[in-house]
């Protein structure tokens, strides 16, 4: 990679991201990234379509997006940057367009995704209790906009509480509905043998929507240059977020399917909080725990946007350099992150947040594609040199033919 792009705009002489952040609170920190909303608010959309075959929905899903999030492992070891997408463009495919396409393409994802999530949570909130989304979308997003801004060991901090809690959360579901998992064998062969639900009619769309449940790997990475011990820290986290995820996911589907009909939590607007009320709870609790959970979503993506759009400024010649430029007291890009987080609030308010959300699920995945092959390039390259964490050239490759297809499968929906 050419100096000019990658190394022209650093000075040493500039503050930069603090390593404050420990592998433990990574693990979380990614295992919150991923789980978020997806498991506490989908889940009822993936049941109702493959019913008591979730957990092979949610399994598929699982290696599907496995081994995009494997290629980021051993990238971001190459390329401990925060960066992240738009650093491993820049040093596969050497182009500026490229990678100023890949960059901006993930923050706007970024900011349209926690808008929609602001939305969501004020939405879910409504199941509860009324509030105006014209004073909770603001305050909200203030919130999370100000322990983004207080620096990185903040942040990681309250990803990592939030998600404990919302695991915490999902446990207890499955403690709640442990007598009726023992009648789940049965339902699962039922289902298995219904011709009405086969696995290209009912299982592959679920699979398909069970993807987006698994991603977050993309904004965990723009962590690398915040990460003590990055080269190993941050491979074990995606592999512990992979892994817990797929467990939760089983688990979870599997005893909410067990408990609530399929089309009872198909029309559901929080279908966990519902299964717990079904077993003789008020579900406040859960609907509370729930809550934070589906914040996290929206904290990750406050935090991520401005990293991308610091390496996009300081090595990429991509972005203006005011924009880029890292607090020395903080040490996070503290105009970056403001104006992230006044962009989110006004989408939130003001725009249709889940017509624009289905737009940016074509970015991220043709962003994946091109961070696949820009490995496969690098991989390939002879003056290359290995990585502190590699995987086989065939995981790339398949990730790449992986996002490509889910382009052409979202296309013909």
């Amino acid at each position: 990679m050419a100096p000019t792009q990658a190394q022209a705009s650093s000075s040493p002489t500039q503050p930069t991201l603090n390593r404050d952040i420990g592998p433990w609170v990574l693990m979380l920190y990614g295992l919150g990234t991923v789980v978020g909303a997806g498991i506490y608010v989908v889940i009822g959309d993936i049941i109702g379509l493959a019913g008591a075959l979730a957990p092979i929905a949610f399994l598929l899903a699982s290696l599907a997006a496995g081994f995009t999030a494997l290629s980021y492992a051993e990238l971001c070891t190459r390329l401990p940057e925060s960066g992240g997408s738009a650093a491993y463009v820049s040093a596969g495919f050497e182009s500026r367009f490229l990678t100023g396409l890949a960059g901006w393409g993930i923050v706007a994802t970024g900011i349209v995704s926690a808008a929609a999530i602001v939305t969501g949570f004020v939405g879910y909130s409504n199941v509860f209790l009324s509030i105006s989304k014209w004073w909770a979308v603001p305050i909200l997003t203030a919130t999370l906009t100000a322990f983004a801004v207080a620096g990185i060991r903040q942040s990681s901090w309250f990803m990592a509480i939030t998600t404990i809690a919302g695991v915490g959360g999902l446990l207890w579901v499955v403690w709640y509905g442990w007598v009726d998992l023992g009648d789940f064998p049965r339902q699962f062969g039922s289902a298995w043998s219904d011709p009405g639900r086969s696995l290209a009619g009912a299982v592959l769309p679920a699979a398909f929507l069970a993807f987006y449940a698994y991603i977050g790997f993309e904004d965990l990475v723009t962590l690398s240059e915040e990460t003590k011990d990055q080269s190993t820290a941050m491979p074990r986290a995606i592999w512990f977020t992979l892994i817990a995820s797929l467990l939760l996911y089983l688990l979870v589907s599997a005893t909410a399917v067990s408990v609530l009909p399929a089309d009872v939590l198909r029309e559901s607007r929080a279908p966990l909080v519902d299964l717990v009320r079904e077993k003789g709870r008020n579900g406040y609790l859960l609907g509370a725990v729930s809550l934070a959970m589906i914040v996290n979503g929206a904290m990750a993506q406050i935090v991520m946007a401005p990293r991308v759009v610091h390496d996009l400024g300081r090595r990429r010649n991509a972005a203006p350099d005011w924009l880029a430029r890292i607090n020395q007291k903080t040490g996070t890009p503290i105009v970056a992150t403001v104006l992230s987080g006044l962009a989110v609030t006004l989408l939130a308010l003001f725009f249709p947040t889940e017509q624009l959300a289905g737009w940016t699920s074509y970015i991220i995945l043709s962003v994946f594609a091109a961070a696949n092959l820009a490995l496969v390039r690098l991989k390939l390259r002879e003056s290359a040199d290995e990585a502190a964490y590699a995987v086989p050239l065939a995981v790339p490759i398949a990730g790449a033919v992986i996002s490509v297809g889910l382009i052409v499968g979202e296309m013909m929906l």
